[in-house]
């Protein structure tokens, strides 16, 4: 697996590594965070850790994923990533993202978002990405609303920590979308 690390004004996305082991178990094993993803478990355990990144290597081989780790001074804060949604037959892309709770409310989540999004259009050439969240986390409804994503659907999609299906709420973001939103974004920072 080659992959240039993505630079941001403060965090550094990059593969997950052996070395993130520790601070991912103690990051993810946290019920305010898992519950807001459909795949990670609650507890979240250092077998679920081991299963996770031993993944890792699978799915860049396969080209229908790209999984990172969000760092800050090279320390997980969190993942991030998209990749071919295994329960449609379209292959559709989808972005999802988690950070660990001490982390949130301090715009890393739409950085990170923000920059992965970019790269997915400009150097993985996709025409659209998907993404959802549970209608009881806000927070990520703002994130994605950020990002240009608009709300397509409303799903019952499974949650691993809650052990149910819950209402999810899916967005989606074609080029063309991207395109206007990110030229909107420049010309405000030409006016800034």
């Amino acid at each position: 697996m080659t992959f240039e690390p993505i630079a941001t004004e403060r965090l550094i996305l990059r593969p997950l590594e052996p070395r993130d082991r520790a601070r991912l178990i103690a990051l993810a094993n946290n019920w305010k965070v898992s519950k807001n993803l459909s795949k990670m478990p609650y507890p979240y355990t250092p077998a679920a850790a081991d299963w996770w990144l031993g993944q890792q290597e699978a799915l860049w081989a396969g080209g229908t994923s790209i999984a990172l780790a969000v760092t800050i001074e090279d320390d997980l804060i969190g993942g991030i990533g998209v990749g071919v949604r295994d329960d449609r037959a379209d292959e559709e892309w989808e972005l999802g993202y988690w950070l660990g709770e001490p982390y949130w409310n301090r715009g890393y989540a739409t950085e990170a978002a923000t920059a992965l999004r970019d790269y997915a259009f400009e150097r993985a050439g996709l025409a659209s990405i998907v993404a959802g969240h549970y209608a009881d986390n806000h927070a990520s409804g703002r994130i994605l609303s950020k990002l240009g994503f608009r709300y397509t659907c409303e799903v019952a999609r499974h949650s691993l920590a809650r052990g149910a299906d819950v209402k999810c709420l899916e967005m989606a973001l074609p080029r063309e979308r991207w395109l206007e939103v990110t030229a909107a974004a420049k010309r405000e920072d030409l006016v800034a």
